[in-house]
């Protein structure tokens, strides 16, 4: 006899069960703060701003190769890092709505957007270079587009050689960058910046437009035993104009150009993450069920009831059968 202990356990297990499913479909558990809040009004108002997007330019020589005769000052001086006008390093409301902005994007140097990119959304960039001053020079330049990992470091003890560290090392006679930069594809992946998903990096162009749409949220990683709430990683739309680690890259053109950006932001229809593993372990589970389902089938169908009385169990001539012949005994006296 089934109490009410048990449908009380049996309330709280499938409720405990429920949770994951109401967070895949899109309810939220944990209330909304105020950032998000705030995040919320400023998509309603359609507007685009410095909270949302931002612009930044990278400038600086970075560091040279020096002499011995040089001392440890003027290494200091040369030794600093490049500076990255506009960056923040605010925390960027999702990007929701289209938007376009302008740069002049000088020799030897890098312009290029900040922002945060969500899913449930489709982003169509489009790169566009032009000459200034009605110069006939064929602007060219690299367009990547990366995550903020890729991008820099805000941790000392990370290994890699990002896109900072590469613009700030590019004029120094670094043998380490040599090799790194003709090294396999296998150690590049492993230390060199890269584009996002290997495949947004487009070199040696005046036009260029792509499109892009995230299948999960761009999260921080965290150690295992790390307590931390991973925060949303942002994305670097990148335009140089500098030679970088990359072999197949345009170098310094000595012009100055315009560079016009539009990003087109269109909603997408898109299927949870949880679909996919549902579908694979059906489709698991159907080749595992399927010997026994032919089984069963083959066993039923020895069971077949029939009608004796009425079935033929074997043809019969239609000719009339011959009798024995008939043998007379002899009677016993």
């Amino acid at each position: 006899m089934v109490t009410w202990r048990g449908h009380l356990y049996s309330i709280v297990v499938v409720s405990i069960l429920m949770i994951p499913l109401l967070t895949a479909i899109g309810y939220e558990i944990a209330p909304l703060a105020s950032a998000q809040q705030s995040c919320e009004e400023l998509q309603e108002s359609g507007t685009v701003d410095h909270n949302t997007v931002e612009n930044f330019q990278m400038t600086g020589d970075g560091m040279k190769s020096i002499d011995e005769e040089d001392d440890k000052e003027h290494w200091e001086e040369r030794g600093d890092l490049p500076e990255t006008e506009g960056l923040l390093w605010n925390d960027l409301c999702p990007l929701r709505n289209s938007f376009s902005t302008s740069f002049e994007l000088y020799n030897d140097s890098a312009v290029g957007v900040r922002m945060n990119m969500v899913t449930g959304f489709k982003y169509t960039f489009s790169v566009d270079l032009q000459p200034l001053n009605s110069s006939e020079e064929r602007p060219v330049a690299d367009v990547y587009l990366m995550q903020e990992k890729e991008f820099t470091s805000q941790d000392f003890w990370d290994i890699g050689m990002y896109y900072t560290w590469d613009y700030w090392s590019r004029h120094a006679d670094d043998e380490i960058r040599d090799e790194m930069a003709t090294s396999s594809p296998n150690a590049q992946n492993l230390f060199l910046w890269g584009s996002f998903r290997d495949v947004h990096s487009y070199e040696k162009l005046n036009k260029v437009e792509f499109s892009v749409a995230l299948d999960h949220p761009e999260e921080e990683s965290c150690w295992i035993f790390d307590n931390c709430d991973p925060n949303p990683e942002t994305m670097f739309l990148v335009i140089d104009s500098w030679d970088n680690i990359r072999v197949y890259d345009a170098g310094p053109q000595g012009e100055n150009y315009s560079v016009d950006v539009n990003v087109i932001v269109e909603e997408r229809l898109s299927l949870p993450n949880w679909t996919v593993k549902c579908f694979c372990c059906s489709g698991l589970i159907g080749i595992l069920a399927a010997p026994f389902i032919v089984h069963k089938q083959y066993m039923k169908a020895g069971n077949v009831s029939m009608d004796v009385a009425s079935a033929d169990l074997m043809p019969h001539l239609e000719t009339a059968p011959e009798e024995a012949p008939q043998v007379e005994l002899p009677q016993m006296q």
